[in-house]
């Protein structure tokens, strides 16, 4: 009964500053290619954490690396929880360098920024299974923005009227406009969009009402989904903390036997920056690169929302 009491009492005020997955542990999945004219197209809705309401966005920082030979892995980087990480002091280190190739080292390291969210999933063309059902879904900074403009409107905004809308919301929600598109290789989401009108959910076309029985209905939806807690960052194995720092080796020439944070390499003497420097030019010549540029996103972060693209956009579905 708390459970039903949280979900269904959570206010714009418990999600705004919040920043921080049968057993179902697959992430939805929005792959353009899956998609007619290589364009993903679902209509979905957050939807609350179900174990903690007020902590319905997991946030956290993610590192792909990989070695000379071509082994990647991913790995959470400590910062998500604001803890000293050796990748970034790695990263700016070598970004930061006066060397050329520090710099074009720089590049081998790829962080993403993810969130993760419940959504229920209400019309998916690609995967048609998948309607009526709750998922954990990722996605990037780019949708993040696009939530907060709904949880807290720009004073602008609220001067003209425009009041918060609480998105996770089961009955005062807004159906969110999936449309990723590929555009330089890359997942874009551009083009996506919260309905301009609040509405309840739709369970398998059922419109929910907010009375016991829905919320019953819509409590059981939620059966056998992971815990999105699942994919929040997770303190590193010994496994990972060695495979974290034989790439640090291996792309700044430094060892470090401890184990610890590379203070060597994210250390301010002159000394300890020039030991990098030289390892690695020592390796091979300094060849002309351009600027090493932190790795972000690949997403546009613009989005539209006129009443007219949305209708547009809707009718690709057949729906008015």
């Amino acid at each position: 009964m708390s459970k039903e009491l949280d979900i269904f009492n959570l206010s714009v005020d418990d999600l705004k500053t919040e920043e921080q997955t049968s057993s179902r542990n697959e992430l939805y999945k929005t792959d353009p290619k899956k998609g007619k004219d290589s364009v993903y197209r679902a209509i979905i809705r957050f939807l609350p954490n179900i174990n903690n309401p007020k902590k319905s966005i997991i946030k956290k920082f993610q590192y792909w690396l990989e070695n000379n030979e071509g082994q990647g892995f991913y790995v959470d980087c400590p910062s998500s929880i604001n803890e000293k990480s050796p990748i970034q002091d790695a990263f700016w280190k070598l970004y930061k360098s006066d060397s050329a190739f520090d710099k074009k080292q720089a590049e081998r390291f790829k962080r993403k920024e993810y969130y993760y969210s419940y959504i229920l999933v209400q019309k998916d063309p690609q995967n048609p299974e998948l309607e009526g059902t709750v998922q954990i879904f990722r996605y990037p900074k780019a949708i993040k923005k696009l939530i907060d403009a709904q949880l807290q409107p720009e004073a602008e905004e609220l001067e003209m009227g425009t009041q918060p809308v609480n998105v996770f919301d089961p009955f005062t929600g807004k159906d969110f406009l999936l449309k990723v598109i590929l555009k330089g290789g890359f997942w874009n989401y551009d083009e996506c969009k919260f309905s301009p009108n609040q509405d309840v959910i739709s369970i398998k076309g059922v419109k929910m009402e907010n009375n016991p029985e829905s919320r019953k209905q819509i409590l059981s939806i939620y059966e056998g989904i992971q815990a999105i807690e699942d994919h929040e960052f997770k303190p590193w194995t010994d496994e990972i903390r060695t495979k974290v720092n034989d790439f640090l080796m291996e792309v700044t020439g430094v060892v470090d036997k401890t184990g610890d944070s590379y203070s060597k390499i994210a250390g301010d003497s002159t000394s300890k920056e020039k030991t990098v420097s030289e390892s690695t030019s020592n390796k091979v010549s300094t060849p002309p690169v351009e600027k090493a540029k932190p790795v972000e996103e690949p997403v546009s972060e613009s989005a539209g929302d006129s009443d007219a693209d949305i209708a547009a956009w809707l009718n690709e579905f057949g729906v008015s």
